[in-house]
């Protein structure tokens, strides 16, 4: 295989947004087209914060009364709200326009993931008490949960594409729901990667989805579990370094996929950002390494710019370490555009 180039971390095009979370990010998060220039992140230092990333600048923050794990926007027809949650057990929301905030539901343990359902209006988290609930905010407060959903295990992941909601939980379950017909799942799968599930991302195109795990691995899964479908799936070696004939493997922390062209790019924690063709099996891209782990990823609406944190995750346990970044990157087509022949930038896996 040939070596492909890298590019450094901080190609001139990128900057490092202004006023970082002092503690561990643990989520950044695009706007949708109506909002471009917008990220909300969230982290172990309690708050979550609204930047504007072509300005430069913290637009708005607030916060919670412990860690935050996991946020996400709603902001169809101009109307401009988060939702966030973590260790203190409770799903808010704050409303941007009005600066006004509300507690929306709670769990009777912390709220690892938060996504919302732009098709049903809901607000989906999920939690380590093992369960998944959703939310409607447009009902009165005794009356938002509207559905509880009920898992052997803690919630570590989960993605929503158009209706379908796959949840990964501790002891590698996988769990693959229809919004419109819970609060069974459509199916129980295990996950393939033998390792603990980390990240669930899926496909653009909802055919299916990509599951990392803490081993260096990336599995691609498809819904449809006719025999045909199923032959297509396989899983790959990635995030790992080999120095002196010993391979260190790295979790693979977060997996983001490009909205227009369908590749993907993945950050571990040995520092690196990868870029992936999943259908011709190729890896496009790879950076030079951050200052430390990449704690999430996400691109914007369009594909345009790719968010990087760079935060270390405590996989080494308690140690002195850089300073959180989060790197606002310029995508270049050839970056994340797929190439059907294999040539010296891309490699073949």
């Amino acid at each position: 295989i040939t070596p492909m180039a890298t590019t450094p971390a901080f190609p001139s095009s990128d900057y490092e947004l202004n006023t970082p979370p002092t503690d561990g990010i643990t989520a950044v998060r695009f706007g949708s087209s109506s909002f471009p220039d917008y990220l909300l992140v969230s982290s172990w230092d309690k708050e979550v914060r609204l930047y504007d990333v072509e300005q430069n600048t913290v637009k708005s923050a607030y916060r919670h009364k412990s860690p935050v794990l996991d946020c996400c926007f709603s902001d169809k027809y101009q109307v401009f709200k988060s939702y966030s949650g973590g260790i203190d057990n409770i799903v808010k929301m704050h409303d941007f326009n009005t600066s006004t905030e509300e507690i929306i539901g709670t769990h009777t343990k912390p709220v690892k993931c938060l996504r919302y359902s732009d098709t049903e209006g809901l607000i989906i988290s999920g939690s380590w008490d093992s369960t998944v609930k959703l939310w409607d905010p447009r009902l009165a407060a005794e009356s938002r949960c509207v559905q509880t959903c009920e898992l052997p295990a803690r919630i570590f992941t989960m993605d929503i594409s158009s209706g379908q909601l796959v949840v990964g939980t501790s002891a590698r379950h996988v769990f693959i729901y229809d919004l419109r017909k819970l609060p069974e799942p459509e199916q129980r799968r295990e996950s393939s990667l033998k390792f603990q599930t980390r990240s669930i991302a899926c496909f653009p195109n909802n055919t299916g989805y990509a599951l990392s795990s803490v081993e260096g691995r990336v599995a691609m899964e498809y819904y449809d579990e006719s025999s045909a479908s199923q032959s297509k799936k396989y899983a790959f070696k990635c995030h790992r370094l080999t120095v002196n004939g010993v391979e260190t493997v790295y979790p693979v922390n977060t997996i983001a996929f490009h909205p227009t062209f369908g590749t993907f790019a993945t950050g571990g924690c040995d520092s690196i950002v990868s870029v992936w063709d999943g259908e011709n099996k190729k890896r496009l891209h790879q950076f030079n390494p951050f200052k430390t782990s990449i704690s999430s990823l996400c691109f914007n609406h369009d594909g345009s710019l790719l968010a990087v944190a760079s935060s270390y995750t405590f996989e080494e346990g308690e140690k002195d370490h850089p300073d959180d970044q989060i790197i606002i990157h310029r995508v270049n087509e050839n970056e994340v555009k797929p190439k059907i022949r294999i040539s010296s930038t891309s490699e073949q896996f």
